[in-house]
């Protein structure tokens, strides 16, 4: 009877870390590198579901005259690949603007998520693309692949 206990009690143990091994933070803040380049926000809003918030400078577009501040809203589904490690997609919208210059963005996004075991640090690198209805006259109409991105946040929980 102690040995069933004792294996039933593991078990539960076992399936607690597993349930929530994917649920390394809750809130996270910190940079990006690459397009666009500005300050990160991580939130999960569920077990797997995830809101991520950019505010950045984007360069998208070659002239230096179009360089544009863009708010990007994106929601993504985290994969659990192994503790800390997760594989996420997903989808939002980008808003912005400079000067001749307007932005706006259907987004998709997908990438590799890391938070180091005990030390309140997150990774993660990602591939943006987007697809912009705007006209040439304010920005650039078409599909753009040259958004891939390092983000580096520190965990507040």
């Amino acid at each position: 009877m102690f040995k069933k206990l004792i294996f039933i009690f593991a078990l539960l143990c076992l399936g607690s870390t597993i349930s929530y091994a994917q649920d390394n933070y809750i809130n996270a803040i910190g940079v990006r590198g690459g397009n666009p380049l500005g300050v990160t926000y991580k939130h999960f809003i569920g077990r797997y579901a995830v809101i991520e918030g950019i505010l950045g400078v984007n360069f998208t577009y070659n002239d230096p005259k179009k360089l544009g501040l863009a708010a990007t809203g994106l929601y993504e589904y985290h994969f659990y690949i192994t503790e800390g490690l997760n594989l996420f997609a997903g989808a939002g919208l980008s808003i912005g603007g400079g000067k001749d210059l307007f932005i706006l963005n259907a987004e998709l996004i997908g990438g590799l998520d890391y938070t180091i075991s005990n030390f309140p640090i997150n990774f993660s690198i990602d591939y943006k693309p987007f697809y912009s209805p705007v006209n040439r006259d304010f920005g650039v109409k078409g599909v753009g692949f040259k958004e891939f991105g390092l983000s580096i946040r520190y965990v507040i929980q």
